[in-house]
């Protein structure tokens, strides 16, 4: 996923990918992994999901935080299959729904979510870098 979203950046080693999953699959973390594979049993998909609750009437919400489909799955449904699984997981455990983001220019998630009845919401979305995040943690965080 990392190689297509940053294309031409020098990534961390593979194996350190590999752990990072093995330690928050093992974990009480909260982040949770749905593969799909194609009939060869290859990975072809992966959506990364927290369940957050309370939330609305104490049923939570299942923020997905990344869905990734590989290129030769794309146009197939895999996206569409995986959002439906979420979707009968998180009816099937009351949950009372489902957040999610993309970036403002992939027009392609954009319209595959619409299609399955997302509505876009008008917020404000932020996220502090790592470097913010030590200084917020140290207290030289300039406010």
């Amino acid at each position: 996923m990392d190689r297509y979203y940053r294309p031409g950046e020098i990534l961390r080693p593979e194996t350190d990918y590999l752990r990072t999953i093995e330690e928050a699959i093992g974990s009480w973390e909260g982040t949770r992994f749905v593969i799909a594979q194609d009939n060869k049993n290859r990975g072809i998909g992966l959506a990364c999901v927290a369940i957050l609750r309370p939330g609305r009437d104490l049923r939570g919400l299942l923020y997905l935080k990344d869905l990734y489909v590989a290129e030769g799955a794309r146009g197939l449904g895999t996206g569409t299959r995986i959002m439906r699984f979420l979707a009968a997981f998180a009816s099937e455990n009351d949950i009372g729904r489902m957040d999610f983001t993309t970036d403002g220019n992939n027009a392609a998630a954009q319209r595959l979510y619409v299609a399955l009845g997302g509505v876009v919401k008008e917020k404000v979305y932020y996220t502090i870098t790592s470097d913010a995040l030590q200084a917020l943690a140290s207290g030289t965080a300039t406010t």
